[in-house]
């Protein structure tokens, strides 16, 4: 599994927290991570301290025809962790890569040359199912879904898991659904904890991140929550997630907690 999109077509739900923090751990417990932003709204790259408009080569560059190359466009953040940068120019790359032959594959062929030089790619989908997200879940060998704990992000899954399906059977018949990750869960509302409950049972549910303060407030440092506040619940989270990734074993079962 070197490959993982974090994606869901709904936003508010903690893509970019989760892939910052995940990120992070993996590159704590000495893998080689690269994480791509892959969102016109740069949060990423903002969260990891960045200023996007200051970035010489970002995902922008990559994905243009006759892009440059994605070595070029990778820029260190410390031991093992690495990004490429997105900027809001990348809205109206989505039109020129719609009018691309094999526009699906696009992402895929770009990071190509790189994959061997890492453990791990990490992508920051955009929260929509658009030809960005498509490009993403072309080229991953897994997919994370973080979920907020609502009814209506619940209701949205059947949606993203029609999209998934149709990828698998038409683009990538080896992308998997590594699970589900609760996130903003309010563990005192009892529809967070019933709709907690439904995922549970029906989907496999990697961890539960609660709505706390702690993953606010470091975005501003350019830190992790798992770097800020290693013993927060948030970060204990992360952190477990983290070593499923590198152990293979994508099962939490009963130590989820709500």
């Amino acid at each position: 599994m070197k490959v993982i999109a974090i994606a869901n077509q709904k936003g508010g739900v903690a893509k970019t927290t989760t892939t910052h923090n995940l990120g992070v751990a993996l590159a704590a417990a000495g893998k080689k991570v690269l994480m791509i932003d892959l969102d016109s709204q740069a949060s990423l790259t903002i969260s990891v301290g960045l200023e996007p408009l200051e970035m010489q080569r970002t995902i922008v560059d990559v994905l243009k025809k006759d892009g440059a190359p994605v070595r070029e466009c990778i820029q260190p953040l410390r031991e093992n962790l690495h990004i490429v940068t997105s900027i809001i120019d990348l809205a109206p790359m989505e039109m020129e890569m719609l009018s691309r032959a094999s526009r699906e594959k696009i992402l895929d062929r770009a990071l190509n040359p790189v994959k061997a030089d890492y453990d791990y790619v990490l992508i920051d989908c955009p929260p929509q199912l658009s030809i960005l997200t498509i490009n993403a879940l072309s080229c991953a060998d897994g997919v994370l879904i973080p979920v907020k704990t609502d009814y209506l992000a619940y209701r949205g899954l059947t949606q993203l898991q029609d999209s998934i399906r149709e990828i698998q059977e038409l683009i990538n018949p080896e992308l998997k659904v590594i699970g589900v990750l609760a996130t903003l869960h309010d563990t005192r509302v009892t529809d967070d904890r019933e709709i907690l409950g439904l995922l549970k049972e029906e989907y496999n549910l990697l961890g539960v991140v609660k709505r706390l303060a702690a993953a606010k407030k470091g975005i501003y440092d350019g830190l992790a929550v798992v770097e800020q506040a290693p013993n927060s619940e948030i970060a204990t989270e992360y952190k477990a997630v983290a070593e499923m990734i590198i152990s293979g074993k994508m099962k939490r079962g009963e130590q989820c907690h709500g």
